[in-house]
């Protein structure tokens, strides 16, 4: 974390690179001559439009609301680097921010490659506007009083032509910074080349910038471990509910899975049912079929079978007619009969040619 923090706090720092080369003489000028510094103008020509407060002011008691501005040149002067600081401080903060959820948000497509609606990168927008206007505002609120308690004792040094302890005043109203040690600041921020002691008036204007600068860090700190907290906080929360609804995709695909491998199954026991209510129609068709045959072969057969035997019958009665008109021919000449007698009562039997006693 604190790694991390001091990645961050030297992006802050640096936003101030050239600041007394910049700007510290603008307001040096201002105070010698004893003019009226235009803040609002200047903040204008220098600064990007804040998010929350309008140029010239930080309304939110960063000013002494006791003090009538114009009555003290020093303290207005004083006053007003400070609230520039403070503004070109929350500038930084609010780059950081940005770059904060920039990375989050990367971090966060990995499970969402989609673009997005219209609708959505609105909704968004507005959600990065509220997170910067909060943090934003929680970075101007911690300096609050700020005038009240610090603006006497760098207004009373530089009347007194003398200079506040920078370090031991740091070590008394904040944290230790994390990127420079007290009562310094980076050479890219102030003139290294510009020697101390020769101008009473920028030392102490640059003085009360750089302790402006380090207590706005400070709080900058702050916020950037509360917004740690709040995103890690987040991204456990959104982790937990993309595995939650993995865990929900993945049992849908499972059931989905059983239901198309049921499915499958049921599809072919229908074609299998099918398949066979087909067999069982050709077998039903075919053993109608087998006695449709059946029954023509029988008929057939009787049909065939009943000629012959009625022509035979016919043929035999015609014979046997035959025979007996021999017969009776044969008796009236007077002759025997060629058969043996003993077969004629079977063949005469019911004519009553002879009589019973010739039978024997």
């Amino acid at each position: 974390m604190e790694e991390t923090l001091k990645q961050y706090l030297n992006e802050y720092y640096r936003g101030f690179t050239g600041f007394e080369l910049e700007h510290i003489e603008d307001f040096t000028k201002c105070l010698k001559e004893y003019k009226k510094f235009n803040l609002e103008e200047y903040e204008i020509s220098h600064l990007d439009k804040d998010m929350i407060f309008p140029p010239g002011d930080i309304k939110i008691g960063v000013r002494d609301a006791r003090t009538t501005k114009g009555s003290n040149i020093y303290k207005d002067t004083l006053m007003d680097i400070a609230i520039f600081t403070m503004k070109m401080g929350g500038e930084n903060v609010k780059r950081i921010l940005e770059t904060i959820l920039l990375e989050n948000s990367q971090a966060g497509t990995t499970t969402d490659k989609e673009e997005g609606t219209l609708t959505d990168k609105e909704e968004k927008e507005e959600n990065k506007k509220n997170f910067l206007r909060h943090y934003l505002l929680l970075f101007y609120k911690d300096l609050k009083g700020f005038e009240e308690n610090h603006l006497d004792d760098f207004t009373n040094a530089t009347r007194r032509n003398s200079r506040v302890n920078l370090a031991e005043y740091e070590l008394k109203f904040m944290e230790r910074d994390l990127i420079f040690q007290p009562g310094e600041m980076g050479e890219g921020i102030i003139n290294g080349k510009r020697k101390t002691g020769n101008d009473i008036i920028k030392d102490n204007l640059m003085d009360f910038a750089t302790f402006t600068m380090k207590l706005a860090a400070d709080t900058t700190k702050k916020i950037l471990e509360i917004v740690f907290n709040t995103l890690q906080s987040r991204n456990r929360e959104k982790k937990a509910a993309v595995e939650e609804l993995q865990q929900i995709r993945n049992e849908s695909n499972s059931m989905r899975a059983k239901y198309n491998e049921y499915k499958e199954k049921i599809d072919n026991l229908e074609k299998e049912k099918k398949m066979a209510e087909e067999r069982i129609r050709n077998l039903e068709n075919d053993m109608l079929n087998l006695k449709n045959s059946e029954k023509k072969s029988l008929t057939s057969e009787i049909s065939t079978s009943s000629k012959p035997k009625s022509k035979t019958r016919s043929h035999d009665r015609r014979r046997k007619s035959k025979k007996r008109n021999h017969l009776h021919k044969t008796l009236k000449k007077g002759r025997s009969p060629k058969f043996r007698f003993k077969q004629l009562p079977m063949m005469i039997i019911g004519k009553n040619i002879f009589p019973k006693d010739h039978v024997t």
